[in-house]
C-alpha cells in the first residue's frame, strides 16, 4: 500500500473511532441507555477487530497531521449543534462517511477488510435506527431550547 492509501486509511479509522466514542459517551451519561450503550459499545469494538486486518505499523508512520490541509478547514456548520440528538446524529453520520471510504479504500489492497468495513457501517445505520426515537427527540417542530432545558426527560 502506498503513503497515500495508509494516510486515507489511518485518517479515516480515526474519524470512525472518534464518532463512536461520541456516540457512545452521550448514550452513557446523559441518556443512560443500558441496551444502546452496549449496542454501540460493541460496534466500536468491532470497528477495532476490523482495523487489526490492516498494517497499523504502517498506518501510524504514514500519518502526517500537521501537513493535512484539511486540518483547519472548519465549516460554520461543524462549529454549532443544537442538542445531544444533533451531535449523536452529526457523529453517525461522521462514522458512516468514514466507514465507507474504509470500504472503498481497502478494495485497493485487502478485500477481507473492505467487507469488514461495510458490514459494520451497515450495523451503523442500524444503530441510527435504534436509536431513532432518542434522535426524533430533539427534532420536534417548534421545540424551543428553554423548554428543552427545564424538561424532566433526558435528551
Amino acid at each position: 500500500m502506498t503513503n497515500a492509501l495508509n494516510r486515507i486509511l489511518d485518517a479515516n479509522l480515526n474519524r470512525a473511532r472518534e464518532g463512536l466514542r461520541v456516540v457512545e459517551e452521550i448514550v452513557r451519561l446523559a441518556w443512560e441507555q443500558p441496551a444502546l450503550l452496549r449496542q454501540t459499545k460493541t460496534l466500536r469494538h468491532a470497528l477495532q477487530v476490523a482495523e487489526q486486518a490492516l498494517p497499523r505499523a504502517a498506518l501510524l508512520s504514514s500519518r502526517a497531521a500537521a501537513q493535512d490541509p484539511g486540518a483547519t478547514l472548519t465549516l460554520t456548520t461543524e462549529k454549532k449543534r443544537r442538542d445531544f440528538p444533533d451531535l449523536v446524529t452529526a457523529n453517525l453520520r461522521r462514522t458512516q462517511e468514514a466507514l465507507r471510504v474504509l470500504e472503498e479504500v481497502s478494495k485497493l489492497g485487502n478485500a477481507r477488510a473492505s467487507g469488514q468495513f461495510k458490514r459494520l457501517r451497515f450495523r451503523t445505520y442500524q444503530l441510527e435506527s435504534a436509536l431513532g426515537r432518542k434522535l426524533a427527540r430533539g427534532r420536534r417542530p417548534g421545540r424551543t431550547r428553554r423548554r428543552a432545558a427545564s424538561s424532566s426527560r433526558k435528551d
